[in-house]
This record gives C-alpha cells, structure tokens and sequence, in this order.
C-alpha cells in the first residue's frame, strides 16, 4: 500500500508537471467563462426580481357562497340610530396595487356584510369607474360602489370620495396646495377621508399635524385601518369634533376585521331578520354622499380581531402565464436578491421613493457564497480531471486486450499453416513439428511484446 501510494504521488506530480500549465489555463478561461454568465444572468433576474408581473390573474374568494353578518357585534360608539349602512371607505384593486380585480373586491365585499364601498385606487380612478360599472350591470340589488382616488404622495394618502376624473400627482405637496385639492374635492360634491395616519408615520412621510388637517378642511380620519386602532386619535375627533370611519385597505389577502356604520333615514330601516344587502335598493350614491357630508350625521365602527373566515385566498387562484414565463428569472432573482437589501423607502406613486434608496450588501454571506461557488467549480474539476484520466486508463487496458486478441487469430493462422508446410516433411524431421512451429511462432512474438 505505502509503495502504491508512492507511485500514485509521483504519477499525479509528472502528471502537473507536465499538463500543468495547461489546466491552470484552462481553468482560468472557465472561470473567466463563468463569470460572464453569472454577470450576465444576476443582473437581468435582479430586474425582474424587483419589477416581476402579478403571480396571479386574480385571486379566488373562500367561502363566497356563504353571508357574513356582523350585526351580531358590538358598535364602537352608542349611535343614536340603529345603522342601516355597512360601509368599507378604502380600498383597492388591481388597476392600482391591489390585488383583486374590481369585481372580485365587489364580491369580496358583499360576502362579508357590506351594502356600500368606495373604491380608491393609488392616483387612478379607472379602478373606481370600472367597479361601479359592474356593481350597475350585475350587483345592482347587492352593494352601491361610488368611485374615489387615494390621493397619494410622500406627505399624505387622502381618500377623495364621490371623484371619477384624473387628479394631478404632486410628490411633495405644500399645506396650501392641500388645501386646495381639499376644496377642489368639495366643490365637486364629494369629501375628502384622511388616511392610516399611524402606518403613514411608520412609513416616513412628511405628514402635516393633526391641527393642520383640522384647518385644511378634512371631513373625515381613518381610525382602525386593518388591524391596527388609532386609540389616540379617536380620542382626538371625540375632542374636536372630527368624525370617523375605519379602512379595510384592501391590497393582498386580507381578512375582514371592521365596518363604518350610520344610519340614511331616507333608506329603508333593517329589522334583525333582514339581509344587509336589502337596503340596497333604496339607496343612491347621492344620499349617501350627501348623508356623509352632512355634520350631523353619525358614524361609528365595528372591529372584530378574528375577523370573519371569508377571505382571499391565492391557493387555488389562476397564475399570470407573464409571471409562469418569467419564473425562472425571478426566482433566480431571488436567490441574488437574498445577498442584498434595497431599501427604497415608501413608493410616493408619483415618480420613485420619497427617500433615497439604499443598498444594503451581505458581505459576509456574499464571500461566502463565492468561497463555496470556487470550492465547488474546483472539485468539479477534480472529479473531472479524475474521470478523464480514468477512462483513458479503461480505454488503454481495452485496446491491450483487443491487441492480444488480435495477436491470438495471428498466431492460430500462422500455426495452422505451419502444421500444413511442415505435415509433407514430418518423415525426414526428428522434432515434434508442433512443438517446434509453437516455440518459432512464440519467439517471432516476444519481440513484439506479447
């Protein structure tokens, strides 16, 4: 074993010796080779990592087919009139970031106990449009959808209600020109809802104070958006006496957890034992709006944490063939993307982030990932230089055998007629012809190496 193992050293060292030079090249070209791809391939699949298309064409709702009721809940506030309205102010759709089509959001809506919502896509109205057009032609007897636009940009996200026409995106509006969108909004007809103030602070904007909006002329807070209570701002409408109302915020797959409710004494009035959707025909969009601009008019909410069991649910959902295509990339993509951050700050919907963007690289994880990329090419070609070499010593071992084959039908052929030359004179010759033509034939070959 120690003698083999001597030799097996010496082999591999006159082996480098020799094609050294030659593998060191070689390998340097594939390495050269593979970082082009690589430097090719990171950058595309980072691209579409970070704009990828929609997973899904739209998102299946669960348990469409049953009613969720929540009469059967506490009101926030002792109302002075029992509501006949179940109102979600905030939502959206896929025509903005959104992740249901605006008739999936209506029927997404009508399962979970609304008769009223407004659409508000992020500086779009066309989403608002579209699903009152739909209600019209199909959910007439169910729901009332009256169209809005989320105002958004790095100071604020306003709810403009009752508004079906472009409004111009401004990244960092002044006081001011709030202020006259605000009145702009009025003098349409519609009101304007101030929007997830807590989560808009977690976002980083530049945010106007409480007092500020209370001069400017909003008509209404969002108080619960989601999940999340703004306690300290109910407090501060009970005090100032600024109204308002909850926001489901619609994006992706979100349980229902609340509803604004009042009371339209022109609609009709729900007994215990009528469907919510009942009123519905007894309702325009103009009472409503002109119930909610009315100050007299009061609003409450009802919040459940558990939220009903109604829900969007992309398990069974149809996949965008756009997002199927590009899959590859994007989960490429992902892998590069786990080696950095970037942190692009709150999206103003308007052009870019509100902040700078920041780009945030893993060293340690990224020089590991390269220590292990170069330890895997290297043993790679190893087992390749092993396996080379291999089947060269299989093919040499395999050719000496052919040739001793060869070497074999030689030597029958020559000794067969040998024995042929020598039969006629076998008389006159005192040696075994047989022995003698083997030992010839033998001794004519050893010098051939067999």
């Amino acid at each position: 074993m120690k003698y083999y193992l001597i030799y097996l050293k010496d082999k591999i060292k006159n082996y480098f010796k020799i094609k050294g030079k030659k593998i060191i090249t070689t390998i340097g070209i594939q390495l050269l080779f593979l970082s082009l791809i690589i430097g090719i391939i990171a950058p595309i699949s980072i691209y579409l990592t970070n704009n990828e298309p929609s997973e899904y064409l739209d998102i299946v709702i669960d348990h469409l087919d049953m009613q969720y009721d929540p009469r059967n809940m506490t009101i926030f506030d002792n109302m002075t009139s029992t509501p006949n309205i179940f109102l979600n102010p905030h939502t959206q759709s896929t025509y903005s970031d959104g992740s249901l089509s605006p008739e999936t959001t209506i029927q997404w809506h009508i399962a979970n106990g609304y008769n009223v919502m407004f659409m508000t896509d992020h500086n779009d109205e066309r989403g608002g449009i579209e699903a009152e057009r739909i209600a019209k032609e199909k959910y007439s007897d169910k729901i009332i959808v009256i169209p809005g636009v989320e105002w958004t940009n790095c100071r604020c996200h306003l709810g403009l209600i009752g508004i079906r026409e472009k409004v111009e995106k401004i990244k960092w509006p002044t006081n001011k020109e709030i202020k006259k969108l605000i009145d702009w909004v009025h003098s349409k007809g519609g009101f304007v809802i101030l929007n997830h103030v807590p989560w808009s602070f977690w976002a980083g904007l530049d945010q106007p104070t409480m007092d500020e909006w209370l001069e400017m002329g909003i008509d209404f807070l969002e108080v619960v958006n989601q999940g999340t209570i703004d306690y300290q701002n109910i407090l501060y409408c009970k005090k100032h006496n600024l109204r308002y109302v909850t926001g489901i915020d619609l994006h992706l797959y979100t349980k229902e957890l609340s509803w604004t409710v009042f009371n339209i004494p022109e609609a009709k009035q729900l007994k215990p034992t009528d469907p919510i959707s009942s009123v519905v025909p007894t309702l325009t969009e103009k009472i409503i709006i002109s119930t909610l601009r009315n100050q007299s008019t009061q609003t409450s909410f009802i919040f459940d944490a558990k939220g009903s069991i109604i829900k969007a649910n992309p398990k069974n959902s149809p996949t965008n063939p756009k997002f199927i295509f590009l899959s590859p990339w994007i989960y490429i993509g992902r892998f590069f993307h786990s080696f950095f951050e970037i942190e692009k700050g709150q999206y103003s919907f308007v052009a870019g982030s509100c902040t700078e963007q920041i780009v945030n690289i893993h060293s340690n994880q990224l020089f590991s990932l390269i220590t292990w990329a170069l330890i895997l090419f290297l043993i790679c070609q190893v087992l390749y230089l092993l396996l080379k070499e291999l089947s060269k010593f299989i093919l040499k071992k395999f050719n000496k055998k052919g040739n001793k084959e060869i070497k074999k039908e030689d030597f029958e052929k020559n000794f067969n007629d040998s024995v042929e030359r020598e039969d006629s004179d076998s008389s006159t010759n005192s040696e075994d012809p047989l022995q003698k033509t083997k030992s010839t034939f033998y001794d004519d070959n050893d010098s051939d190496g067999l």
